[in-house]
């Protein structure tokens, strides 16, 4: 069998299984982490964290006040997150503030300071140089990237997409079947009983003569002439063989018919036709019936077949046309044509007066009922892709099984039951487990519920009984959009879209924090220089001498005091502006990665399956080439001075080019069959005889 993989994948796999193929920490990243935690200050922060986390007092509440100190005023200076007023970072603080002293469940993280955190979020992103833990990640980020742009994209594109041919949830749900009738029920059925009557591919001559003749004609094998009785009747009306054949091969003047007739020609002889199908009645009309499968009742000549209040007897009343402003009905309460839609119907046609002209060769009212079904009915997407039958299966769910209470059914048998036309449907079940109770007996009546159930074979459903989604007037309301935009639209990508950067950009320091902590580095440094912390390294080194957490609390209460006693200082103001950079776009990283279910503390060590499925991934990653997407995420972290490295690359690549060569409906057989070189020897089994 094929592989999935080609060779330049199989190289990337033998790379990586060996944990290597990637950049490793960000060099300039490190070294700025190294030179801050340098400083005095810090590395007696540093020393106080380390020295307490180690005593047999140490409590997890002091510990986390510990990790706070100056969290309000300047958290540099304790090397701690933003709290308020500086700032709020919630994902932050529940990924840091650990309960570090009782912690079992493995996790890598180990709260010392922020910059330790930076340092511990990069390694991890990284793998920490586990290239499984790499992938594990990487693969999970990828998944949660795909999913949550979907949505943002669709948010974005809803209302823009749908909304300027909108009209409501209920003609969006049923594909435009609910806009031309609002009683789907009655509708379906009389779709049933009309059988074949219509070609739903040539809707443009709908409740026309030609459309009838041309149907029967299809439909009885008959070629360039109507069967027997109609091409008789319409002889007997004046019309010739020639003008029979134009109706019968609809002859109409086009591009494929330059020499056709012109329209007007070609009404002419379907306003003599109307005239035969009247005179179609009785053994001939029954005959005509069966041809097109109609069952629809009352029909007592072939003309009423044009007639909307005979072929839907049960739905006309709830008939509809589109408008600008939505769905109208055809016909008014007393039965009568809607007179007002003509102009309305008439925009939607191809000439302005479509009604008109057919209403010169049918009843004006049929003409503008019909042309008004016409319209309605090509609002259903892909109309001309299915049959009348089809359709009102697909509307009403169907079943032709009539309910004979003389008949013995098996359990699950679907029936029929029709009262003033509308049937309903009865499933039959079994009162007991018993392979004697699994059949309903003859003379079984259908109202013994023992027996039979009422059932829905699953038609079409609109939104009755949900007002608040019935009184939408756009398709998505303007709340669901906002809340898209507000919660989930804060990448970096266009309309918020995510990013690989904006998840795990840290791991290449993309967003330069080395950057801003040489910043503050500069800024420790000179405030040291200035003799402004002696008191807070005070604090600092004299938590290295407490016996006892009282005493701690002291030193960590003394030290918030000396960070206030700065907050006036220039410098303060340098190190917040630093920090809170930081300290947001690690939040939101931690945000996604939670939302993504995905702890980077606690990834699995050793896990080759993970890197197997990043390397099967990388033609897909490298045709996402948006602005910081996988591509070039990964072309900036693989280490092209390794042979894995750059086959990353390559297979990248080389996915773009395959997708190029498919649409090109080129072929390149890249991949290599997996199959053995030598088939492995079937054991043999015991069999028993």
């Amino acid at each position: 069998m094929p592989s999935v993989l080609t060779p330049l994948q199989l190289t990337v796999a033998a790379s990586m299984l060996s944990n290597s193929g990637l950049r490793g920490f960000p060099a300039t990243l490190q070294t700025a982490i190294s030179a801050f935690n340098a400083t005095t200050v810090i590395s007696n922060f540093i020393a106080a964290v380390n020295f307490y986390k180690s005593q047999t007092f140490a409590t997890e509440s002091t510990l986390n006040s510990l990790l706070r100190i100056g969290a309000t005023v300047c958290p540099a200076l304790g090397n701690s997150i933003p709290e308020t007023p500086v700032g709020s970072y919630t994902y932050l603080d529940s990924e840091y503030l650990v309960n570090y002293l009782g912690a079992v469940d493995g996790s890598t993280i180990d709260p010392s300071g922020f910059s330790n955190l930076i340092e511990q979020t990069c390694a991890a992103y990284l793998g920490n140089g586990d290239y499984g833990r790499f992938s594990q990640g990487f693969v999970a980020v990828q998944g949660y990237i795909a999913s949550t742009n979907e949505y943002i994209n669709s948010a974005v594109n809803a209302n823009q997409f749908l909304g300027p041919t909108f009209t409501s949830m209920d003609s969006l749900t049923t594909a435009g079947i609910s806009g031309v009738n609002s009683d789907l029920e009655k509708f379906g059925v009389d779709l049933g009983k009309q059988g074949n009557l219509v070609n739903l591919q040539k809707l443009d001559l709908y409740g026309t003569p030609a459309a009838l003749i041309q149907q029967i004609s299809l439909l009885a094998g008959v070629n360039r002439q109507a069967v027997p009785s109609l091409q008789s009747a319409m002889l007997a009306v004046g019309l010739t063989d020639s003008d029979i054949e134009n109706i019968v091969t609809d002859n109409r003047v086009g591009i494929n018919r330059p020499n056709g007739l012109s329209q007007n020609e070609f009404d002419r002889i379907q306003k003599a036709a109307y005239g035969a199908l009247t005179l179609i009645s009785g053994d001939d009309l029954d005959q005509i019936l069966s041809i097109l499968n109609v069952t629809t009742p009352n029909i007592t000549s072939l003309d009423q077949l044009l007639d909307p209040t005979k072929t839907f007897p049960l739905s006309y009343l709830t008939m509809q046309t589109p408008t600008p402003a939505g769905p109208v009905p055809i016909f008014g309460s007393n039965g009568a044509v809607n007179s007002s839609i003509t102009p309305i119907v008439n925009s939607y046609l191809p000439t302005a007066s479509g009604c008109d002209e057919l209403g010169k060769i049918i009843p004006p009212a049929d003409a503008v009922a019909n042309k008004a079904i016409e319209v309605s009915l090509k609002q259903i997407n892909n109309i001309v892709n299915t049959t009348l039958p089809d359709l009102a299966e697909t509307i009403l769910g169907s079943v032709d099984q009539e309910w004979n209470p003389e008949q013995e059914y098996l359990v699950n048998d679907v029936v029929k039951v029709e009262t003033d036309g509308i049937p309903t449907f009865y499933r039959a079940k079994s009162p007991g487990c018993t392979p004697s109770s699994f059949v309903v007996p003859s003379g079984t009546d259908i109202t013994d519920t023992n027996y039979w159930t009422e059932t829905s074979l699953g038609g079409l459903s609109t939104m009755a009984d949900l007002p608040l989604i019935q009184q939408q007037t756009t398709p998505v309301p303007t709340s669901v959009t906002d809340f898209f935009a507000q919660e989930m639209a804060t990448g970096t990508g266009p309309c918020g879209a995510l990013t690989t950067y904006d998840v795990i950009g840290l791991a290449l320091d993309s967003n330069d924090f080395a950057s801003r902590l040489n910043t503050a580095t500069t800024a420790i440094n000179a405030l040291q220089s200035a003799g402004s912390l002696a008191t807070l390294n005070t604090a600092y080194t004299n938590i290295l001498l407490a016996g006892n957490d009282a005493a701690v609390i002291t030193q960590i209460g003394n030290a918030n005091a000396a960070i206030a006693a700065l907050s006036a200082s220039p410098y303060v103001t340098t190190l917040n502006t630093a920090w809170t950079y930081m300290a947001n776009l690690m939040n939101i990283s931690a945000k996604y990665t939670s939302e993504a279910g995905i702890d980077y503390f606690l990834l699995l060590p050793g896990d080759t399956n993970s890197t197997k499925s990043f390397v099967q991934n990388l033609p897909y990653y490298g045709r996402l080439t948006s602005e910081g997407d996988a591509a070039e995420f990964l072309e900036n972290l693989a280490d092209t001075a390794t042979l894995g490295g750059q086959a990353i690359i390559g297979a990248m690549r080389e996915g773009r080019n395959q997708e190029r060569l498919n649409t090109s409906g080129l072929y390149n057989n890249t991949q290599i069959p997996s199959d053995a070189v030598v088939a492995p020897i079937p054991v043999i089994l015991p069999v028993n005889t």
